[in-house]
This record gives C-alpha cells, structure tokens and sequence, in this order.
C-alpha cells in the first residue's frame, strides 16, 4: 500500500495502525458503551413517544406495508406449501391491499413475525421499524467508530436519528429506515474490504446488500457506490478480479431470483410508478440540491458542507473520498431513476452528519479548542433533541372504530370500501377478526395501478350496473368516504345508490387528524337492508399491476359462505 503523507506528518499506514490500536483499545473502555447505548436508547425514546397515536396513512404505501405483514404472519400459520400462489390470489381476494411483489419480502418477514409475537397492530408494525432503527444506529455507529473515535461516533449516531425527515419514517411504517439500516451494515463492511482487503469483510459486504435490495429496490444505489469508491480509492483493477466475481455471485443468488421474478411480473407496473412522478431537464439534475435545504436543519447543512470543505484538514483523504461517494451515488441513482420524491434524500444523510459532526469534533485536535469544540457537539445533539421531542408524524385515526363496529357487531359478510387509503381499512378488518370473517371489495368500481392517476381504469359504467354488482357479489356493507374528492362516475352512483331505499346508513364516523386535508372527514356505514349471500358466480379482481386479472369463486370466500 502506497504511503501517503497526512497533514499531521505521520505516514497512512501508520495513522491506520495507530487508529486501529486505539479502536482496540477503546473496545473495552466502558466510555464507548456509553455513547454507543446512549445514543441509541436517546433516539428510540424520542422515536416511540405516541407510538400509539394514529393509523396508518403516509403515502398509500404504509397501509400496504402492514397489510403485507399480515399477509406473511397468516402465511407462516397456514404454511401454504402445496399452492402458495393460489393462496397469495385467494389471500388477495379477501384482503385487497397486499403488495408482496411490488417491494421485496425482507421487512415483511419481520413485521410478520412482530404481529405473530405481539399480535396485529399499529405497535407491532412500528416497533418492527424500530428494530431496524436500532440496527441502522449501531452500524453507523461502528462505522465512524471505526473511521473516527467512540465519542464522534455515539454523537453521529444521535445526530443522524434525530434528524427531522429521519423521524418520520422511524415513526412510520415505510422501508426507508430498515433499508437505510442495511445499505449503512453493506457500506461499513465495504470500507472494512476497500481498507484492509478481508475477504470476511467482502462477504460481509454482499450478505448486507443482497438484504438491503431484498428490502428495497431503491438500494440499488449501493451498487454505484461500490464501483466509484473503488475508482476513487485507485483500486479499480479488483472491479474484475475474482473478488468481484465472488462478490457478484453472492449478490445473484441471494438476491437475483426475486428481483427477476418482481420486474417480470411487476415490471410495468414499476415503469409507472417511476413515470407518476417522474422529473425531466434541468429539474433532474437540481431537484435534490433544491430540497436539501428543507430535509436538513440549516446549522447542520452549514456544517456539513463546510466539513466536506475543510476535510482535508482533519480527516483521512482517502476516507473523505469515499464518503463523497457516498452522497454522490444516492444523488445519481435518484436523479438518473428521475424521482420526485424528497424523502430519497435519507439515502446520503449519513455522510453529511459524518461532515458536519466530524468538523466538530476533530478539527482542533488538542488545548481548549477541542474540549469546547466537543462539548459545542453534544449542545447540537441538544439543539436537535428540543423540537425531536415535540415532533408529531401526519396522523389519521377512525378506521380501526368503523372496522370495529362491523366485525363485532355481526357475524360474516361482505364489504365494499370505497375511499382513500383503503389498506388501512382492510388492516383493522383483518387484524380484528381473527376468524377471517368478512370479504373486503375495492375493486368493483375501478381498479389504479400503483398510483392513482393515468393508469386508473373506471370498470362500472352506469347505475345498473352499479346496482348489478352489489347484487352479484352480495354485498352486505359498504364504507364509503363523505367529503374527499370523487374520481369517477361510477363512485358518484354507488352513494347514489347508497342513500336510495335499500340501505341503511348505520353510522358516520369522524376521521381525526392533524393533516388539513382531512379535517372534516367522516367514514359512512351502510347495510343492505334485505341482503342475501352470494349465489356462486366468480370474483373477477383487475389487476393493472400483473399480467393478467384474478379470478376466485365466490363460495372460496369466507365472507360469502354464511
């Protein structure tokens, strides 16, 4: 390894050895047990403050998330062997708000096991997130522990999951935080390879990954993370050596079958999803430097960037380099992928706290400076703690009482859903109802593929055959929103329908909330005055999502059988 000079005078190899004895020796102090449990337990505590507030609501996606989970948790009971995608279609059927294919199973399998555990609820599925919380703060925490010390360490750790964006997905039930978590483990191993060249290390690195893209595909990034640090560090000859084959190989078999399986069968449905939101031109290339400003607190921005400024002064060169990696491979996924989303930034949060607290702590590295500069850390930890502890994730809350009303007050039937984020509604049914009851309908009256908009398809055209529907599928109840936007037609007839002689309004049930959009919201309850089962026919569900429609008969359905 080449030798190059560092600004203190002190050859690298002999400054990486020397940081290497001193982590040792830091490993048995109890100092460093401090800031690594402290940081963590501060984070948590503020992240599970009102973990029983509110539904799930945040992007569509949450609902679907905990649904999935449930989904999972009923999967490992029933342990469907022998027909498992006969099951998943039936499964569907009954509960339309599973997206298995369109995110990967990795975090499903947790929260399925958390609901196993604890049972199904908004807790369990947030604890999930949690422990993944725990993990990310540990890996970041053994990464700058590792590059740095234990004391700049625990206060990046505190600092990063103190972070406005950061607590709302540990609050909420997305994949932002356990996919985070996983691409921090793949990219602290990947370091340990690029430094010391162990093959542990290497495969470490690909386990890490492999989960990360099983979590979410948008870890894809950590691949072009992977190439440049090696460009930048001068090691590019290993991008064909057989470590790489090795590395790629693990990746592949771990990950490659489901990946393949998700773009074959979810493939279209991910190009839309990609294209509902999707930036061009000059927007593309500006759009997260434009948002930047309002994802970070302005004192921690200042610092990051005058830390990446003044890097040289007080952190390693190579080190430095890869960390600008970092930011720029989750900048160039996302902006080459086009997507206007803001939360993508968690992606590159932890190399600009590295920067920002790094200034800090590391800077002066000896006299009066450095103790007031390490104490003026621990005075931002509390600079962020203040407004963390008063910080309120978005919230609704009501479905779980309209879902309540209908499983525990009679004994099977069938209910059409129609309003917005129809996965929470489909959770508290499910959740509640142990015996698997009631049959929800979504997709009577249109069908949306992943998100609402150009690719929705209205499938009832007029009022017969909105009366037809509800006649053919036996519908006993339906749950409809009162005042938020209506899209089609054919919504507009079913609470024509609804208010006419053959049903009964049972109940309004208010949404409570803290979101302008849906203050004033109600949930309608109605019942079909003389309803009669299902007799026979076949469930016909358009799927804008996979290659072809499912089909079930209706007397395979719960709902339908008493």
């Amino acid at each position: 390894m080449e030798a190059v000079e560092t600004h203190a005078g002190v050859t690298q190899p002999e400054k990486d050895a020397g940081q290497s004895a001193a982590a040792k020796a830091r490993s048995g102090t109890w100092t460093r047990w401090l800031w690594l449990l402290g940081s963590i337990a501060l984070v948590c505590v503020v992240a599970a403050r009102d973990i029983r507030i509110g539904e799930f609501d945040y992007n569509v996606d949450e609902a679907q998330h905990a649904v999935t989970g449930l989904f999972i948790a009923d999967a490992f009971r029933d342990l469907p062997i022998r027909h498992p995608v006969q099951y998943a279609y039936r499964y569907y059927a009954q509960y339309p708000a599973v997206a298995i294919l369109h995110w990967p199973p990795l975090f499903y399998i947790f929260e399925g096991l958390s609901f196993l555990v604890l049972g199904p609820s908004v807790v369990s599925a947030r604890l999930t997130v949690l422990l993944f919380c725990v993990l990310l703060l540990y890996q970041w925490f053994r990464l700058v522990e590792e590059t740095l010390d234990s004391y700049t360490a625990g206060i990046c750790s505190a600092a990063l999951g103190l972070l406005p964006m950061m607590l709302l997905f540990e609050k909420s039930v997305m994949l932002e935080i356990p996919s985070l978590a996983l691409g921090v483990a793949a990219i602290r191993h990947w370091i340990g390879y690029l430094e010391q060249h162990r093959k542990r290390s290497l495969y470490l690195a690909a386990l890490w990954l492999s989960a990360a893209l099983l979590c979410k595909q948008t870890s894809v990034y950590l691949l072009v993370f992977c190439v440049l640090s090696l460009l930048v560090t001068g090691q590019w000859k290993r991008i064909i050596s057989r470590d790489a084959v090795v590395f790629t190989a693990i990746v592949a078999v771990l990950a490659g079958p489901f990946l393949t399986l998700m773009m074959f069968l979810q493939g279209k449905a991910v190009a839309n999803d990609l294209g509902s939101h999707r930036m061009s031109g000059w927007e593309r290339i500006t759009y997260y430097a434009q948002t930047l400003p309002s994802s970070l607190p302005p004192t921690l921005l200042v610092l990051a960037l005058l830390g990446a400024a003044l890097a040289f002064r007080w952190d390693v060169p190579r080190r430095t380099a890869i960390m600008g990696c970092w930011l720029l491979s989750g900048y160039l996924t996302f902006s080459w992928f086009g997507q206007r989303e803001p939360r993508f930034a968690v992606y590159w949060f932890p190399p600009l706290v590295y920067f920002a607290v790094g200034l800090i702590t590391r800077f002066f590295r000896s006299g009066p400076m450095r103790v007031a500069m390490r104490t003026a850390a621990a005075v931002l930890i509390v600079i962020l703690l203040i407004p963390a502890w008063g910080y309120e994730r978005p919230y609704i809350s009501g479905y779980k009482e309209i879902a309540s009303r209908i499983v525990k007050g009679y004994d099977t039937g069938i209910i059409l859903f129609d309003g917005p984020v129809p996965g929470n509604f489909v959770f508290f049914v499910r959740a509640l109802d142990p015996g698997r009851r009631f049959v929800i309908l979504r997709k009577v009256l249109y069908a949306d593929d992943i998100r609402p908009g150009a690719g929705s398809e209205e499938l009832l055209h007029s009022k017969e055959q909105v009366a037809e529907a509800l006649r053919q599928y036996g519908v006993r109840f339906a749950v409809v929103s009162q005042n938020l936007a209506i899209r089609f037609d054919s919504q507009r007839n079913l609470r024509e329908q609804l208010r006419g002689d053959d049903f009964t309004e049972l109940g309004r049930f208010p949404v409570t909330t803290n979101e302008p959009r849906w203050r004033g919201e109600n949930l309608l309850l109605y019942e079909k005055k003389n309803w009669t089962p299902p007799q026979g026919g076949v469930l016909k569900i358009r799927m804008l999502t996979l290659p072809h429609d499912i089909e079930i008969p209706m007397n395979q359905l719960d709902g339908g059988k008493r």
